[in-house]
C-alpha cells in the first residue's frame, strides 16, 4: 500500500503543471488522518488542563489564606 501511495505520488509529480486538478497536497492528508486527529484532541486536552490547573491554584491560595485568616480570628475569640 505504501508503495502504491509513493508511485502514485511520484507519477503526478512528473505530470507537472498539466495535472493541477489532481494536485495531491500531503499536508492537508497529514491533517485529517485519525491519529493524527487524536493527537491535536489530546494536545488541546493538555492546554485547557493547564489552564484549568492554574485556576485551580488560584482558588486554592486564595482559600489556605482565607482558612488560615479564620483560623486565627477564631482562636482569638474563643480565647
Amino acid at each position: 500500500m505504501a508503495r502504491f501511495a509513493a508511485a502514485f505520488l511520484a507519477l503526478l509529480s512528473l505530470a507537472g503543471p498539466a495535472a493541477g486538478a489532481l494536485n495531491f497536497d500531503a499536508a492537508a492528508a497529514r491533517k485529517n488522518r485519525p491519529v493524527s486527529k487524536v493527537i491535536t484532541l489530546l494536545k488541546d486536552m493538555m492546554k485547557q488542563l493547564e489552564k484549568e490547573a492554574e485556576e485551580d491554584e488560584e482558588i486554592y491560595d486564595k482559600m489556605a489564606c482565607w482558612c488560615e485568616t479564620n483560623d486565627r480570628e477564631k482562636t482569638k475569640a474563643i480565647a
